[in-house]
């Protein structure tokens, strides 16, 4: 609903060249208005002019562009190239502008709060682009410009090592909240470790690693010695409460890299780690298992490798665990009420996250009939019933695979779990079953990259094998 000011604003803003005239005349507090409207119908000329004459002494874009009393739509998903592009040439202009009719009162501009979403709402349909040019200059420059850059939060992606270690450092490392080195960057143990000990990261409180960072399968004694390194460097952060190192290798060291952490992890992402059950076990027992607010564990072979210690770790998690993610886990029909007791007392479980598991449409509809139960949740993503797809169907089912189920029984199924959910009055939950995983802005841009990463590891380990063969023979 919009509120008659709001409309108000639309209708000024619509019209371009009036309103840009208008703006010396406008009171100061209705800019944070007209910014929204402006952003809502994409005028990037009136969002340029507003922000180059900014009258007040902060600029928040999560703020501006949330719910307001004005006009409860969120726009922070947004992420309109346009808008996004006026605002910068805005504050670029703000800062170089001596004849502004306004006091310069800007002090602080905060430009995080925006999502990034796999379909883009604005009209131009325009996606970001690579900036590594852009953002070196800008950082290069920052000593000397009067609006100083302060980088709170840094994703490095599809860049080579030698450009990731330059511009890493012009961010002032020191000051980094947030670190996330994605699947294509090229980032090996033995680059962590120079990374690690040539950089401090004090108040780093989030590290995402790229996929194969570590691969024990060829460690080497130089290589444990590498990983005791870089966990007692990790153990220098102490602020780090969420990691994620999905896709590395790291069966039988997973306490090795842990265990000097001196802060509890929130967040830990060990999905496709090939993890063996001395990891689960230290898991279950360490002291990041009572502070577990979000857990992925996907591509573990739960029910056969660790049941035990895998409902010791959701036990000891359960009382502030809010997202669960077990896809490709093997877990069947056989485990399902197994799977109900560990989770029946995480009573502040939000997402509960299981594809790729073969569960047929009966053991669905049980599984979902508890869920309902859980007072907190908001989101399950479940997999297409296993007797939709043909019989003889393996699991993990490939991406070829994975679209060649009858389509109209799934319909039927998903019908019937979604009335169960009704007649439990839980509307509230959201459930679905996107085929390739759920939307995430990181993985969604790089997953070709990240596939065609595994391929070339895959391709130099057999070309290493070939290489061993000929000179056995």
């Amino acid at each position: 609903m919009k509120s008659l000011r709001f409309i108000s604003a639309e209708a000024l803003v619509s019209n371009a060249e009036f309103a840009r005239k208008s703006i010396s005349s406008v009171a100061h507090n209705l800019f944070p208005l007209l910014f929204k409207a402006s952003y809502l119908l994409e005028q990037g000329e009136v969002i340029h002019d507003l922000v180059e004459n900014w009258p007040l002494a902060d600029f928040n874009m999560g703020k501006l562009l949330g719910t307001t009393v004005d006009y409860q739509e969120d726009l922070s998903h947004r992420t309109c190239s346009v808008c996004l592009e006026s605002c910068l040439t805005g504050l670029r202009d703000y800062v170089l502008n001596h004849a502004s009719p306004y006091v310069k009162r800007l002090k602080v501009v905060d430009l995080t709060g925006m999502k990034d979403v796999e379909v883009q709402f604005c009209e131009c349909k325009k996606t970001m682009e690579r900036n590594y040019e852009l953002v070196v200059q800008a950082l290069l420059k920052k000593c000397y410009c009067p609006l100083k850059i302060c980088c709170m939060a840094f994703r490095s992606d599809n860049l080579a090592l030698q450009k990731f270690f330059f511009i890493i450092k012009l961010t002032d490392p020191s000051l980094l909240r947030k670190l996330e080195i994605v699947h294509n960057v090229r980032l090996e143990m033995e680059h962590l470790e120079i990374l690690f000990n040539s950089i401090h990261f004090p108040l780093l409180t989030s590290l995402t690693l790229p996929a194969r960072t570590f691969n024990v399968r060829r460690f080497t004694a130089t290589d444990e010695r590498m990983l005791t390194n870089i966990g007692e460097k990790m153990g220098e952060m102490t602020q780090l409460t969420e990691l994620s190192m999905s896709f590395s290798i790291l069966t039988g060291r997973i306490q090795k890299l842990l265990s000097p952490l001196k802060t509890p992890l929130k967040m830990l992402d060990v999905s496709n780690c090939s993890l063996n059950r001395a990891d689960m076990a230290y898991l279950a027992n360490s002291f990041h298992a009572n502070h577990l607010e979000a857990l992925d564990l996907s591509g573990h072979d739960i029910p056969d490798l660790y049941p035990s210690t895998f409902f010791k770790l959701l036990s000891h998690s359960s009382s502030v665990l809010r997202s669960l993610t077990l896809e490709d886990c093997n877990i069947q029909d056989s485990h399902v009420n197994m799977l109900i007791l560990g989770l029946s007392p995480c009573h502040k479980l939000q997402d509960f996250k299981f594809l790729g598991n073969p569960l047929s449409s009966q053991a669905l509809k049980h599984l979902f009939t508890f869920l309902c139960e859980l007072p907190k949740l908001k989101n399950v993503e479940f997999p297409v019933p296993r007797d939709c797809y043909p019989i003889g169907t393996t699991y993990p089912i490939d991406d070829a695979s994975l679209c060649r189920f009858d389509h109209q029984k799934y319909e039927s199924v998903a019908k019937e779990l979604n009335l169960i959910l009704l007649q439990a009055n839980r509307e509230d939950v959201k459930a679905s079953t996107p085929l390739f995983g759920s939307y995430d802005a990181i993985v969604q841009e790089t997953n070709n990259e990240l596939g065609a990463y595994l391929i070339k590891s895959f391709k130099e380990t057999l070309e290493k094998f070939t290489t061993s063969l000929n000179k056995m023979s």
